[in-house]
């Protein structure tokens, strides 16, 4: 998802994963209650992967983004502002009304996701919902994803490292931009490398 532009000093919330709540209508309808001020609304963004990207101002200095996300399918709350313990409170009444899918939840999913379908669905949706700072157990995960001899699971591996862009998923971006035995997903190891650089 495009990221929301801010002060540099801003606190960025993690991205929250809409679970059994967040149609569109059901969203709008939130904003509206809150008389949040709306600031974008853009459709069909394809160069970054966004069927919907929509951004409100909650408080002065304090934004709210909503995308759904093209690749995994997933809608996502994310805030981003200052004072960094107001937009910590923005987002736990957040997840208390609106209950999006937790840390712990993401995780369990990849590990019993069975099938590569629900595998691919588990590990994108855990890399769009990775903290924004490295995190051992997702990059676990997301790494045995890019390693996987199926190739369709490689394909969500790797574009699930996208959203993060952790630096310690390099080595293995170029381990499959230069060996995958896929030339597509060779090119799509690359692709984001190329954004890596460009970061």
């Amino acid at each position: 998802m495009t990221r929301i532009s801010q002060p540099a000093d801003s606190y960025a919330s993690r991205r929250l994963i809409l679970q059994g709540w967040g149609s569109e209508e059901e969203v709008m309808q939130f904003a509206a209650e809150g008389n949040f001020e709306l600031l974008q609304d853009e459709s069909s963004d394809i160069e970054n992967g966004i069927v919907r990207d929509v951004i409100w101002r909650i408080t002065p200095g304090i934004v709210l983004q909503y995308a759904v996300d093209s690749r995994s399918k997933c809608s996502v709350f994310a805030l981003t502002g200052t004072p960094a313990e107001d937009v910590k409170g923005i987002v736990e009444s957040i997840e208390q009304g609106v209950h999006p899918w937790t840390l712990e939840e993401l995780l369990s999913a990849v590990d019993r996701a069975k099938g590569t379908q629900e595998t691919c669905e588990a590990v994108l949706r855990a890399g769009i919902g990775a903290p924004h700072q490295f995190d051992k157990r997702f990059y676990k995960r997301l790494r045995k994803a890019v390693r996987s001899k199926d190739g369709t699971i490689r394909s969500a591996g790797i574009w699930a490292t996208s959203y993060s862009r952790w630096e310690e998923f390099r080595t293995d971006l170029q381990g499959a931009a230069r060996n995958d035995p896929e030339p597509g997903l060779r090119r799509d190891a690359q692709v984001i490398l190329d954004h890596y650089s460009g970061s």
